[in-house]
This record gives C-alpha cells, structure tokens and sequence, in this order.
C-alpha cells in the first residue's frame, strides 16, 4: 500500500474560461474569435456550461470521491470594467465556492489563470507596470469579498507562461516574438504575485494560505554527457524555473530581467507552492530549444500532429523511450514530478500538485499515467517533501486553449453531440477509490504495471 498522509486532499483542477462559459469580455475570447487561431476552429463561448452547471458537476466530482477542487476566478467577470466591481458576479462566485464545501470538497480558487479583461489588454496587459497595481486591487477586492469561503488563495497560475508563449515564442495572445517586450513581462508576473499577496493579506482576518503556481518541466540536457548540452538546459531551466524562484525566496529581479534589485515585500511571499508538472524537456546545445510552457497549453500552430512549435520538445534520447503517447507530443517523464517537489521542499511550506494529467483517448494509458505519477509524489513525501494534496488536470474535457477541443484531459469526458453530458471515465473512479483508501495498493499496481517509485 502506498498510503498518503491523513488529510491530503484528491481532487481536480479547472479554469473558468475553458469550462465557464458564456464570458466575451476577456482577451483571450477577442483572440479565439479571429479565423485561424483555435486549432478546430473552435471558441469557449459554451465551453462546458459549467457557469451555470457547477452544482451538478462538484457534486458528480464528490460522488467520484474526490475531497478538493481547484477553480480559478474570471478577473473579467469581477471587474467587467476598471474600478467597477460586479455584485452580481462575486456572488456568484460565492455560490461556487460554497457549492464546493457542501459537497464536501476543499475549494482552492486561483485568482488570475491565464485571461485578463479586455480593458487591461488594451491597456497593454502584460507589458503595461500598471497591471501588478491593478491585480493587487482586485485580489484584495476578490478576497475580501470571498475570502470566508476558502482556507487557499493562489495567485497567478503559471506566472512564466505569460513571457514564454505569449511574448517569445507568439503562440497565445498577444503572439508576440521579441524578448525585449518578454524580459519586461518576465518582471511583471513576478512583482504581481508579490502585490497580491500582500493586498490578500491586508484584505482579511481569515489568515488564507497564499501562494503561487508554478508550471516547471524538469529541464534537462539532451546528451547528459556534452557540455555544450548541459550549460544549454541549465540556461533554459534558469530562465525558466529558477529565476522565479529566486525572486520568491530572496526578493529579487535577477538578470537578465532585471539587475539584481530587491522588490519590498516579495521575499518569502508564499504561505503554500503549487506545482504544474507535464514533462521532461531535453535541450540541445546546438540551438535546438526545449518549449518551456510544457503545461497543459498547446501550440496553436494548427498542424494537427499534437506537438509543440518548438523543435525541442520532440528531442528523446535513443536509450529512454517515452512511455506514454500523450496527444500534446510531450515527453511525458513521471520521475521528473519526485525531482521538481524535492527541490520546492527548500522552501519550507506545504506543497500542492495543483495540476498534473493526460491527454488521451486510451484510458488504460491515462490510469497508469494517473498511477505513475502518483507514485512519485509518494516518493517525494517519504523523501522529506511536504505534499498536501494532488489536484488532477482535469475535471472536465475542455476548451484547451489553442487547441479547442481537441485535447481530452478530463476525468469525466463531455458529449458535445449529446448536450454536453458528462460521462465518467475509468481513470475518475479509479483515483475515486485511491481518495477513498487514501492509498495505491499493490493489486492496482500490478494491474497497471506500474512500478512504485
């Protein structure tokens, strides 16, 4: 048996605007909505309804077993324009995040996953300085408002996604390329999550626990032996991982983002730390670049092969086979879970896999990829990491951004031919009965042929 701790917490992650539904006043709906930008051609204007079927979709979550959910909140939506919060909306957001409890299931909302209001796109998003000041107010808004409905409050999902995909390589909006826009970017999303943090702790009494979301692939050198290799994935890993997580623990703006300066009260500004993990990325020295987004994001660039824009990310070494074909063309490497919670143990807090998950149609491959990767984060915690919980990407079948449709991640798959029914998949009880034992035993490892870690 491998037994979790008392306490930890099996459930699943969402974001708004690929389930929701029904929001037009984001920039990522402006965006989805020109010819030629979502792989099939599709938007999220339905999504999965989820808006306005959240009640029946956490309480099938539940009767699956699960005891958390990680939801984000749509910025667009509380804050429809500057300074202009919407009653309507933060009550209805109030209803989700009771709905979460009633159904016996911990709510962790992020308050920024991806979309921001298309007043602050055209205000420059990113790029502008203001955007740190303005999330910090609706942070504060959100949380004061929300903040006796949860015990967790993370702050910007995927911070180095924003300069990597939207400002470097061009794949999501705004699709630039040219690092001088990304390095002010990079700057950005790290003076935010400190903003937020602090306004979400001067706004309540409730003392949440804070934290950001890190996506970090476990970025390594593709021939481990050349050393042109090594100092190639250990240039990406910094840029990538690294240098976020210098400015969490020391406060600061390393180079080449900045030039060392420290930020007041961005030291140590996390109480808990998500983690996002897909895949190993394997770089070559010889200009072959791993994509560091590595998440559950896509590449938009509309081939239809499931892999990334980025040369990089097919790179594998002869003697190390993928073991799993995901639909996203990612190196899906388990081991590399274990070695990214190791390394955020340093910090000192608790530790959440705030997503991990697989896009496929053979579920026999998703329930040992389920497995697998739960068998490290078991390896990780006897290994001295404080893990509290995993949160499984994702719950539903989704509009997975520049791809639409065409990824299916979720535990429970959505019938688009059948009014979006929602149809449980074996992986959705089988984690339902791992929650329930709060272990693995050995029978279902055997069954699955997956080694322990």
């Amino acid at each position: 048996m491998l037994a979790f701790p008392d306490g930890f917490l099996f459930g699943a992650a969402t974001a708004a605007h690929q389930v929701e539904g029904g929001c037009l006043d984001n920039h990522w709906s402006e965006w989805e909505h020109q010819p030629g930008t979502i792989r099939d051609g599709s938007t999220a204007d339905v999504a999965c309804d989820h808006y306005r079927r959240f009640r029946d979709d956490f309480a099938l979550a539940s009767s699956l077993g699960q005891n958390a959910q990680r939801i984000s909140i749509e910025w667009a939506r509380i804050e429809p324009e500057e300074g202009r919060f919407d009653r309507r909306e933060i009550d209805h957001y109030r209803e989700v995040l009771d709905s979460i409890r009633e159904n016996g299931m911990e709510p962790l909302p992020t308050l920024h996953h991806f979309t921001h209001p298309s007043w602050v796109a055209a205000d420059g998003g990113w790029e502008n300085p203001r955007i740190v000041d303005r999330l910090a107010r609706y942070a504060e808004h959100a949380s004061r408002e929300l903040g006796d409905r949860t015990s967790f409050w993370w702050t910007i999902n995927e911070p180095m996604v924003a300069p990597a995909l939207c400002y470097l390589m061009g794949i999501h909006p705004p699709c630039v390329r040219d690092i001088s826009r990304a390095l002010p970017v990079s700057r950005h999303v790290l003076l935010a999550h400190g903003a937020m943090y602090r306004a979400i702790h001067g706004a309540t009494s409730h003392r949440p626990k804070v934290g950001p979301v890190l996506q970090m692939p476990f970025i390594d050198a593709h021939d481990p032996s050349s050393e042109e290799d090594r100092a190639a994935a250990a240039q990406q890993d910094f840029l990538f991982n690294q240098y976020y997580l210098e400015g969490l623990r020391h406060g600061i703006v390393a180079p080449p983002v900045g030039g060392g300066e420290e930020i007041p009260g961005l030291a140590g500004s996390y109480d808990v730390i998500g983690l996002n993990y897909y895949a190993r990325m394997l770089v070559s020295g010889r200009g072959d670049m791993a994509h560091p987004a590595g998440g559950a994001h896509g590449d938009g660039d509309g081939d239809g092969d499931g892999a990334t824009a980025s040369e990089g990310m097919r790179l594998r070494r002869p003697d190390e086979p993928s073991e799993f074909d995901d639909q996203m063309g990612w190196e899906v490497w388990p081991r590399g879970l274990r070695e990214q919670l190791l390394r955020l143990s340093s910090f000192g807090v608790p530790l959440y896999v705030t997503e991990n998950g697989m896009a496929t149609r053979d579920e026999r491959a998703r329930c040992r990829h389920l497995l697998a990767h739960l068998a490290e984060v078991h390896a990780a915690i006897r290994g001295g990491a404080d893990v509290r919980g995993f949160l499984y990407w994702t719950l539903l079948d989704n509009f997975e951004w520049a791809e639409g449709y065409t990824r299916t991640f979720g535990l429970i798959e959505i019938d688009r031919a059948r009014d979006l029914e929602r149809k449980p998949r074996e992986a959705a009880r089988l984690y339902g009965e791992i929650a329930r034992r709060g272990g693995i035993d050995e029978e279902t490892l055997r069954k699955f042929e997956v080694a322990a870690g």
